[in-house]
């Protein structure tokens, strides 16, 4: 029979519109959540750079729009590979929320499953934006419906199905 696992769901803040000091906060938060018995650790939705939460508050705001792209996170970075880097370093699985700058410097809420051995099982993009997010952020595809991966943690606790919603 599996042992069960230990969870860390993240309430911290993220260093707001600053990428690299968010992924150094996130990579010591895995890091601590590992020390702690931790095997999965969950970032919210944008955690990384920060969920904009000015959209709700005023209109466009394209001073901080512009801010707001440049510190999203692509997914083939060296910012994600120091997200992968901590993952493996501290055999710990992560779900990570951030808004995803691609090629074309388009943003997408997006979200990532990183496996304890530090490889990306799964990541997709939220389809259809709420509301005031669609001044913001992109759609994702049909290709993003694919939102359940496995994830072994090893012979003592087996594997499981991890749903992304």
């Amino acid at each position: 029979m599996a042992v069960p696992i230990r969870v860390a769901v993240t309430q911290a803040e993220p260093v707001y519109l600053d990428l690299a000091g968010s992924v150094k906060k996130a990579c010591g938060l895995i890091a601590e959540a590992a020390q702690n018995g931790a095997r999965l650790i969950a970032f919210s939705e944008c955690w990384l750079p920060g969920y904009p939460a000015w959209i709700w508050a005023r209109s466009v705001d394209f001073e901080l729009q512009t801010r707001y792209i440049y510190n999203s996170l692509p997914l083939e970075s060296e910012a994600m590979e120091s997200v992968k880097v901590a993952a493996r370093e501290n055999s710990i699985a992560v779900v990570l929320g951030f808004s995803e700058q691609s090629p074309s410097h388009s943003i997408y809420i997006s979200q990532a499953v990183i496996s304890p051995q530090g490889h990306v099982l799964l990541h997709r993009r939220k389809i259809k934006p709420t509301h005031m997010e669609r001044t913001v952020f992109g759609d994702g595809t049909g290709a993003d419906l694919n939102n359940v991966v496995e994830v072994d943690f090893g012979p003592e606790h087996g594997k499981i199905k991890y749903l992304s919603r």
